[in-house]
């Protein structure tokens, strides 16, 4: 497997914007970002799509 070219990139800037983010003292409440992601989950749609996908992909 071959990483795509631009995550060189990417992965500079996420370090650099990283370092910033340490020299100014910012904090992020990732508790409340995280019970934001998953505001609205459900395992049993989760299923139905993954059945979904298996059935379209010939594997169920």
């Amino acid at each position: 497997m071959r990483p795509p070219r631009e995550f060189v990139f990417m992965d500079r800037a996420a370090i650099g914007l990283g370092g910033v983010f340490m020299h100014l003292g910012a904090h992020v409440n990732w508790y409340r970002l995280f019970q934001d992601v998953i505001e609205g989950f459900s395992i049993e749609a989760l299923a139905a799509r993954q059945a979904e996908a298996m059935k379209a992909a010939g594997l169920a």
